[in-house]
């Protein structure tokens, strides 16, 4: 039997060295669950790429790429397996820089893509956060949720990319809910699955005074199965703090929960 494991969270990895300390622990953190791979998002800093890289010594492997001051699209992945081929693919729109879109646009938001040998099978993992919608209006004609469309389009057209006969795994920081048509269109545009779709939980924890709409899913872990192989699944919704922390401010490492889902197949591919 073969498995295969990933986890992704988004770190809130403000810029300015604000967040090195809270980092830090949340790396030590995440060094200490048993998972196969680690997809971050929200990695608004080169040094902070390292200093995961450092920590997360139970992940040897690691895939980011660095720009002017930050890795590309703030993703990077830490994984227990060396990736056979890797790349990253910017959003061609990402709004502007005269825009409420400054950051995306300076982030270079895109997807970043590996793919791992795990029993003889190809598994593709596609990391990636979209741009935020900061009106939280979801209807087609919204010009920031018209962007979005354009990054599900984009998506849309790496996943079919894929070869059928491997597993595909796309997660991340979305930035829409599940009831928007945007949500819709991702799902059914590839056959992916959404193991967590009645899951009530929210997976973003906004900060108080922030209003209770954005209580909700952005984060998804979306699964295709490859063609031929019957893959067993489970997924779950994981709260991250700091445990040994008494003062509920540095308890706090992130505003997102994490998700984690967990396949197994037959090693010889048999149904």
């Amino acid at each position: 039997m073969s498995e295969f494991s990933l986890l992704s969270l988004n770190t809130f990895g403000v810029p300015l060295y604000l967040g090195w300390e809270r980092l830090g622990r949340l790396a030590q953190l995440l060094n200490r669950l048993s998972v196969t791979t680690i997809c971050l998002q929200e990695i608004q800093q080169n040094a902070y790429a390292s200093l995961f890289q450092r920590i997360l010594t139970s992940y040897p492997y690691h895939v980011y790429v660095r720009h002017n001051y930050a890795p590309k699209g703030g993703l990077a992945i830490y994984s227990r397996l060396p990736a056979d081929q890797q790349h990253f693919d910017v959003y061609q729109d990402r709004g502007t820089w005269h825009s409420i879109s400054i950051a995306d646009w300076a982030t270079y938001k895109g997807m970043l893509i590996v793919n791992l040998q795990v029993g003889g099978m190809p598994v593709f993992v596609v990391n990636t956060h979209l741009n935020a919608n900061y009106l939280g209006i979801w209807h087609p004609s919204n010009r920031l949720s018209r962007i979005l469309h354009h990054q599900v389009g984009q998506i849309n057209e790496a996943v079919r990319s894929l070869p059928a006969e491997s597993l595909v795994i796309l997660c991340g920081d979305f930035n829409f809910p599940r009831n928007s048509f945007l949500y819709e269109e991702l799902i059914a545009s590839n056959d992916l699955l959404d193991l967590l779709a009645e899951d009530q939980r929210p997976t973003y924890r906004p900060f108080p005074l922030v209003p209770a709409k954005w209580k909700t899913s952005l984060d998804y872990v979306l699964v295709r199965k490859p063609v031929g192989v019957e893959v067993h699944l489970q997924a779950d919704l994981i709260g991250i703090e700091d445990p040994a922390a008494k003062h509920p401010v540095r308890r706090f490492l992130t505003d997102h929960n994490a998700l984690v889902v967990r396949a197994s197949w037959s090693s010889d591919h048999s149904s």
